[in-house]
């Protein structure tokens, strides 16, 4: 008996380890069933949390601190869209990743929801294996990201990788976080003319984006970094182009 009590007691404390270091992820679906799946889904590789309606959502998102959310759009009261925004809002959630999942897979909606801060748009139904492949791709681009910590200089704007801040002639220019990477990547490639093929494979490679996504996150950035030293031009049949003075 009492070895069989040391050996549960090893169990506990084995499983304990991980759940600890499995990654978290929040899912918030109104539908139970749909929870269920997920939950279902997700258990032999992550530790998964729930949250029924919008805004229980929020709440958890900010008091959990998840590595990852999962998010239903079509929800009653306060709709995905609107969920991904105020999480995007505040600063103690802004960063985490956040993946939609929709019935709703039109093209609009999902330049919607990648513009308002969607990281990726999975339309249902899906593959276990591919949700799961989506999930480890994001988290392993956040890792990288966490890893790239020193500011970068390039004429009068000021990026800060760690903080995801923009900064142009001292004025803070708050952007959606696609748009941050964006602008990041021609930071890091100055001169070089990027291609929509290669962004789109470089940014969002397991994502399904297209080169209207691209154009549409690219004018956007535009708008909120007028002022900047350097231009980020069209080069028209080839892609972009960031211009710095020698």
């Amino acid at each position: 008996m009492h070895c069989l009590n040391i050996l549960t007691a090893r169990h506990a404390i084995y499983y304990g380890w991980v759940k600890y270091i499995m990654k978290k992820i929040l899912l918030i679906d109104d539908d139970k069933e749909n929870l269920g799946l997920l939950t279902h889904m997700l258990q032999p590789h992550f530790q998964s949390i729930q949250a029924s309606n919008g805004k229980e959502g929020i709440q958890m998102a900010v008091r959990e601190q998840p590595d990852l959310i999962l998010l239903d759009v079509n929800m009653p009261e306060m709709d995905g869209f609107e969920v991904c925004k105020r999480i995007r809002e505040q600063p103690g959630t802004r960063n985490i990743p956040l993946i939609m999942l929709t019935t709703v897979t039109g093209i609009d909606s999902r330049i919607k929801g990648l513009d308002i801060g969607a990281d990726d748009y999975i339309g249902k139904p899906f593959q276990s294996r591919e949700l799961i492949a989506r999930i480890n791709a994001r988290l392993r681009r956040n890792e990288l990201e966490k890893k790239v910590e020193s500011e970068i200089q390039m004429g009068n704007l000021k990026l800060a990788p760690k903080s995801f801040q923009v900064w142009v002639a001292e004025a803070e220019v708050h952007l959606t976080r696609i748009e941050f990477e964006i602008l990041r990547y021609f930071m890091e490639r100055p001169n070089e003319v990027i291609e929509r093929k290669k962004l789109l494979g470089d940014l969002w490679p397991d994502a399904v984006v297209t080169n209207r996504t691209v154009d549409t996150h690219v004018a956007n950035l535009r708008k909120k970094i007028r002022g900047f030293d350097c231009p980020l031009e069209t080069i028209y049949g080839a892609g972009y182009v960031l211009k710095q003075s020698v």
